[in-house]
């Protein structure tokens, strides 16, 4: 999924899998439904106490999320490939330029990203 896919987060918080599916292999449909938990997450936690407002720290989200994605990395055994680790990286720093860029020029939550620059640091 890509920055421009909407997670359905209807079911965000009443999917789950069975063991025999989670073992299967890989499954779009859970990954959909982890994307959808993940900004669930984010966006919980970046509501303030004395406002009704969402202040998105990026710099701390982005940081957090790379430190998740690492300790996963780290997890599989995939991994311990050194040319695995190198093409994964490779791969990911690429799409990631790729993929925010294209966000970027399209204009990806211009909306909010005008309005938190009025009022905040953003």
């Amino acid at each position: 999924m890509s920055l421009h896919d909407k997670p359905d987060l209807t079911q965000a918080t009443t999917a789950r899998t069975t063991y025999g599916r989670a073992v299967a292999g890989y499954d779009e449909k859970f990954r959909q439904h982890l994307v959808g938990e993940i900004i669930t997450a984010v966006a919980k936690a970046s509501m303030v106490t004395d406002a009704n407002i969402m202040a998105l720290r990026v710099g701390e989200t982005t940081e957090a999320l790379l430190s998740v994605l690492i300790s996963f990395a780290a997890m599989s055994p995939h991994f311990d490939t050194p040319s695995n680790l190198r093409e994964f990286a490779e791969t990911l720093a690429r799409r990631f330029r790729r993929e925010v860029g294209r966000a970027r020029a399209e204009g990806f939550c211009s909306d909010f990203i005008h309005g938190a620059r009025k009022g905040g640091t953003a």
